[in-house]
């Protein structure tokens, strides 16, 4: 999962509907090395309407509008409507979901409430693993200027936390026509360089390559989503454990699906007093 996060009228759509027109022929992305994609997306946007929005949009970045879609029954609560995302990206074999913006679909959730955000995010997490399909969330951010680059995501930090990647889209202080995408947070691989792109007025993106200047990364936010994650990795196990005896590795590969990695996995296990046991042919944990 990977969430793309800025200020109002940086461009977070116009770039997330860019990835899925490059998708949807099989157009390779900036700095991606490989063969490129070519599959369907879902984009479901509470913010724009389809037709008059966002398919002239898709058009002037060259998409073939078929393989672009929304779900087409009613759609308002990650949580409870999980059922219909997973059921829609399965119909057309979707590669990319975006969630636009993630503050949207969160039912009667509370954004600012720890618990609620890592339940709704391990639920994508479930649905991304399953279906081997890419969900992005778009996010809003707070006023908070000063604050660190993954604090100033609007609701809970554990939503920054529980994503493998998160992006911010700021404007080029040297010239405000130039967006910048940076790499705050990755999980899984080493931060890609930021890249500059700027937006036609027909809603054209145009990649502009690598951007030189410096990109910092605010002192203390990774002990934050550290802690962040142990808090989340002890939410999924106490929540698989609490019928009984499971299966180290069903335990560790749920957590390992919402972006925690081993370590803070031990650890949370060894916070709670998990108990460790070997059968015959494998480990199992118990509370």
């Amino acid at each position: 999962m990977a969430v793309i996060q800025g200020d109002p009228g940086t461009g977070k759509t116009t770039l997330a509907l860019a990835v899925a027109a490059h998708l949807s022929i099989g157009r390779p992305l900036p700095e991606i090395i490989g063969e490129p994609l070519i599959g369907e997306s879902i984009y479901q946007s509470a913010e724009d309407d389809g037709d008059d929005t966002l398919a002239p949009r898709l058009s002037a970045l060259g998409a073939d509008s078929d393989m672009v879609s929304d779900i087409s029954v009613p759609f308002n609560d990650i949580e409870n409507d999980c059922e219909l995302l997973e059921n829609a990206i399965r119909e057309v074999n979707a590669k990319l979901v975006v969630i636009d913006p993630w503050q949207a679909y969160i039912g009667s959730s509370d954004m600012n409430r720890a618990s609620d955000i890592r339940r709704l995010m391990t639920g994508l997490a479930g649905i991304a693993a399953k279906t081997e399909c890419a969900i992005v969330t778009i996010a809003h951010m707070n006023k908070s200027q000063g604050a660190k680059n993954l604090y100033r995501g609007l609701g809970s930090i554990d939503f920054a936390a529980s994503a493998r990647s998160v992006l911010q889209i700021t404007l080029s202080p040297e010239d405000k026509n130039i967006r910048i995408m940076s790499h705050i947070k990755s999980s899984l691989s080493r931060d890609c360089e930021p890249l500059m792109f700027t937006i036609g007025g027909d809603s054209a993106v145009e990649f502009l390559g690598v951007y030189g200047g410096e990109v910092a990364f605010g002192d203390g936010e990774e002990t934050i989503i550290e802690e962040s994650k142990k808090e989340l990795a002890k939410e999924i196990i106490v929540q698989m454990l609490a019928d009984g005896k499971q299966r180290a590795t069903a335990v560790r590969d749920a957590c390992k699906t919402a972006g925690i990695g081993d370590r803070t996995i031990d650890e949370a296990k060894s916070e709670l007093k998990v108990k460790s046991s070997k059968t015959t042919k494998e480990w199992t944990w118990e509370l």
